[in-house]
C-alpha cells in the first residue's frame, strides 16, 4: 500500500497527481523486529520472491529501503503493527510513533 501511495500504481499511471512522492513509511521496518524484540512470523516463499523483485526496482535502491531489504534477508522474519501490543495497547501511540516521526524528521 505504501508503495502505491508513494510511487503510484501502474493501473493508474494515466491519472496525474494520484501518487504522493513525499510520503514516507512510518510503519514496521524489519530492523524494528530486532530493535523492539517483536513477535514475528517467518517470511513465506511469496514474501521472499517479492523482496527479490524490490531489490532490482530502481525506486528501492536508496536507504532506508535498501538497508531494510537486506535486513529481511538476514532475519527472514516479518511483523505487523499489532506485534507492539506486547508492550501495551498504547505503546504505538505513546512510544513507537513519536520515536519514528522524530527519526524521519532527521532525514
Amino acid at each position: 500500500i505504501a508503495s502505491v501511495l508513494i510511487h503510484g500504481s501502474a493501473l493508474s499511471a494515466h491519472i496525474k497527481g494520484i501518487n504522493v512522492p513525499d510520503a514516507v513509511w512510518a510503519g514496521v521496518w524489519p530492523s524494528d523486529i530486532r530493535r523492539y524484540r517483536l513477535p514475528s512470523m517467518k517470511l513465506t516463499d511469496r514474501d521472499l520472491k517479492r523482496i527479490k523483485e524490490l531489490e532490482v526496482d530502481p525506486r528501492y535502491q536508496r536507504d532506508p529501503w535498501r538497508r531494510e531489504l537486506k535486513e529481511f534477508w538476514k532475519i527472514k522474519r516479518k511483523a505487523e503493527l499489532e506485534a507492539f501490543s506486547r508492550y501495551g495497547l498504547d505503546f504505538i501511540v505513546k512510544e513507537f510513533l513519536p520515536e519514528r516521526l522524530a527519526e524521519l524528521q532527521k532525514r
